[in-house]
């Protein structure tokens, strides 16, 4: 009897638990409402995810435009200056500078030259360089050297094409070889004679451009006028210069002969001077000293001279690199008219110049028309010592023979300077570089007596910093 008991109680209790499972099994219209409860949560979600995968793709988007931006730009400091702009709209800004640190010294000196022994800063440039839209260039260059301010370049420069450009403004004339030479690249801390009869900087306009991969430059302008070395900011007569100049590497096919420059420059204006502006120009020596003159009286007791007609120059001029060798000639031939003031008397005076410079890398660099560039910068620890570079230069300025006396003093204006100079150049880096000169140059005339005036000795020392 208990077993039966205890069956009949397990069976009521499975009865129970049944019923209560089936109570609470839900209807078909509860699981369709989970059901889509469900779905639209996972639709929350899905709508969530592809939500957030937008903005990872703008936000990779966003980044990536800003890379590009920055792959673009262009800002940095390096050996050509401190540089700013964007690749993709055309405009840079570049900053670089120049100073020029001297010391200077003359030997047997005598009272018709002046200058003393001293230390001077013989150069001191900022130079402010851009590019607008890939075709617009710009350059403004001051001139803080000697305790002295000029505006010595500031030119727009349009060029749409390589082959024909616009440029105008205040620059050099093109028409010396050496003279358009930046001057952190001179093989000479001072030009040779030759540069006394060229232009240095005028105001102006003039067409230029480079034909076949640079085989041939030209340049063709009209200028204000200067006088021989002169750099003016104005003008004061209606007269102005045309100048031509074109300077090619005809032979770039030939081995030996690529880096051959030949080319010729011209000038034609005509100029009046006055008493207050002759337009006429004083010639000097590597030492920066005076040793011609046309006569000058503001009273009015002796003559003044000026120029009055027309003015010419010509010159030829080449330059050839071959690995560590370098040489370089010019000659300069310049004629004015020149009268003396109030009197309609005109004589035409033509002055002759020529130089030959010639130079070698000991170190095995290439020399170039832009420099040397050290293959080893000096470094002490790993015992670079950067690159040296001798050069030799001999060069002679006569005066015509009819300037005296009726238009020079022949007491104390030479009709002829002879030099000859030699220079040691110490390249550190492209940058860094200490130059060492001694130059002499004789005379014929310009003392008392018919007597030819005392020789310069001079040696210059010159530490220069170019970026």
């Amino acid at each position: 009897m208990p077993s039966v008991k205890a069956e009949v109680a397990l069976l009521v209790l499975v009865a129970c638990f049944a019923a209560s499972a089936f109570a609470d099994e839900p209807s078909v219209a509860e699981l369709q409402q989970r059901l889509a409860a469900q779905e639209e949560k996972i639709e929350e979600q899905d709508k969530r995810l592809r939500d957030q995968e937008l903005r990872l793709q703008k936000q990779e988007a966003r980044s990536a435009a800003r890379d590009e931006e920055l792959r673009q730009r262009i800002l940095g400091l390096g050996p050509d200056g401190f540089m700013l702009g964007s690749r993709d709209s055309g405009f840079q800004l570049r900053l670089r500078g120049v100073v020029q640190a001297d010391g200077r010294a003359y030997f047997a000196t005598a009272p018709n030259q002046p200058l003393p022994d001293q230390f001077l800063i013989r150069r001191a440039r900022p130079i402010l360089e851009g590019t607008i839209g890939d075709f617009v260039d710009f350059r403004i260059l001051p001139e803080f050297g000697q305790g002295n301010f000029q505006l010595l370049d500031a030119y727009v420069d349009l060029r749409p094409w390589a082959w024909l450009a616009l440029r105008g403004g205040k620059y050099k004339t093109p028409f010396g070889l050496e003279r358009l030479q930046q001057e952190q690249y001179l093989l000479f801390v001072e030009r040779g004679l030759p540069q006394n009869l060229v232009p240095d900087r005028d105001i102006g306009a003039a067409l230029h451009g480079t034909i076949g991969d640079g085989w041939l430059v030209y340049e063709a302008g009209i200028f204000n006028g200067t006088v021989d070395g002169g750099n003016v900011d104005g003008d004061n007569n209606d007269g102005k210069d045309w100048v031509f100049r074109v300077f090619g590497h005809p032979l770039k096919q030939v081995r030996g002969l690529r880096a051959l420059g030949v080319g010729f420059a011209a000038t034609y204006g005509k100029q009046r001077g006055t008493i207050a502006a002759p337009l006429l120009p004083a010639f000097k020596t590597t030492g920066q000293n005076t040793f011609f003159s046309f006569l000058l009286d503001a009273t009015g007791v002796r003559p003044t001279i000026v120029a009055l007609g027309d003015r010419y120059r010509l010159s030829p001029q080449l330059d050839w690199y071959l690995g560590p060798v370098g040489l370089l000639a010019e000659y300069v031939y310049s004629a004015t008219t020149v009268s003396a003031y109030g009197s309609s008397a005109q004589t035409l005076l033509a002055n002759q110049a020529w130089q030959v410079q010639a130079s070698v890398v000991v170190t095995g660099e290439h020399a170039s028309y832009e420099g040397v560039q050290p293959k080893r910068p000096f470094n002490l620890r790993r015992r670079h010592f950067g690159a040296l570079e001798l050069a030799a230069r001999y060069g002679e300025l006569r005066i015509d023979a009819a300037t005296f006396p009726a238009f020079a003093d022949p007491a104390k204006s030479a009709h002829a300077a002879l030099e000859w100079a030699a220079e040691a150049n110490w390249h550190f880096t492209r940058l860094v570089k200490f130059a060492l000169l001694f130059a002499r140059t004789t005379f014929k005339g310009g003392a008392p007596m018919a007597g030819d005036r005392a020789p310069e000795n001079a040696l210059i020392g010159r530490l220069q910093i170019a970026f």
